[in-house]
């Protein structure tokens, strides 16, 4: 016999596993109060099956929930502002409400969230970067949940994207320092480890070093997480080293101001000794004095289109399908020709 959602319920799990309901129960939401043998064989249960509880109120009998989950990794960063507002409105229009969550750049409490969004039975989730466990991307399709990724591009027709092309994206900024004469580049970025997005802008910077036979210097990459601060303290390595950058491609706006206040107050002149360019086009970037050159992404548009797609998967059964939206460089008087 072949179950499905429907099948299988907290007291068929007791059945099958011949302990009662309470141990079930137990088991989902207090593990550690379950004798280990027992807890093992419940879990593996509910594991085989991708079983997760309902945690709607029992008398509630229809599946529409009205409401979209969306996991951002920070709420911190000002780029998810205009994304998360763009959402909420088009979701608002089709009369359905939002739920947001901050993961906090964890893969535990990602994963955590997603399975509370399921319990909950959102009509669908909208998701920040690709890379997680394939285990939940199986999860949310058994629960017939559909979902769409966004801040990063797809490789697989079954994970639906809605997004610009990161690499891309970094590619474009990297190529017009090369073009205005600068070989000493240097990176700020995120942690890879915690993030696809800067993973993929990093992989891109050497990807044009390399393509114009420039040698990676890891001495020039600073790896950090999205914080003014930090960003000031790696932008000091970077110019007290030896043989300092010409040019700094920061794969994020917070950290391009971070590097761009830190030049002042050490009075490296922008862009007469160094040339900056961020990444998202913040407001902030265009009132500063010089104005950032900056990697305009689509964060409005994206989060709209997002948003249109669920609501169709969800109310209309239509597929999520993916798409690239078009990032621009916008050069301000961050950058120059480099004179050496």
């Amino acid at each position: 016999m072949k179950y499905n959602e429907k099948t299988v319920t907290v007291r068929w799990l007791a059945k099958k596993a011949g302990v009662s309901v309470a141990t079930v129960s137990r088991t989902l939401r207090k593990p550690e109060t379950v004798a280990a043998p027992t807890r093992e064989r419940v879990l593996k249960l509910i594991d085989r099956h991708r079983f997760v509880p309902d945690g709607r109120a029992a008398t509630f009998s229809s599946r529409r929930t009205g409401i979209v989950g969306l996991i951002v990794p920070t709420i911190s960063n000002s780029i998810y502002a205009e994304f998360t507002e763009a959402i909420q409105s088009t979701l608002q229009e089709a009369g359905l409400s939002l739920l947001i969550a901050n993961a906090n750049y964890s893969v535990d409490i990602e994963r955590e969230l997603i399975h509370k969004f399921i319990e909950n039975r959102v009509e669908g989730v909208i998701l920040t970067g690709y890379k997680r466990e394939e285990a939940l991307y199986r999860l949310l399709r058994h629960y017939q949940i559909p979902f769409v990724i966004t801040w990063s591009t797809s490789p697989k027709r079954s994970i639906p994207s809605i997004s610009f092309d990161n690499a891309a994206a970094a590619t474009e900024a990297v190529e017009k320092l090369i073009q205005l004469g600068h070989r000493r580049i240097g990176l700020i970025c995120g942690v890879t480890k915690i993030n696809d997005r800067a993973a993929q802008r990093l992989k891109a910077y050497r990807a044009v070093l390399a393509r114009h036979h420039i040698p990676f210097d890891p001495s020039l990459v600073e790896e950090i997480p999205f914080e003014i601060e930090v960003a000031a303290e790696a932008t000091t390595r970077l110019i007290s080293n030896p043989k300092p950058p010409t040019a700094i491609f920061c794969a994020n706006d917070i950290q391009a101001l971070g590097a761009l206040f830190t030049c002042q107050r050490h009075r490296i002149a922008i862009p007469a000794d160094i040339s900056i360019i961020g990444f998202d086009d913040l407001p902030s970037t265009r009132i500063v004095n010089p104005p950032l050159s900056s990697v305009h992404v689509p964060a409005k548009q994206m989060g709209e289109e997002a948003a249109r797609a669920i609501v169709a998967a969800a109310r209309l059964n239509a597929p999520v399908s993916s798409r690239i939206l078009s990032t621009e460089l916008i050069m301000r008087k961050s950058t120059k020709q480099n004179a050496l």
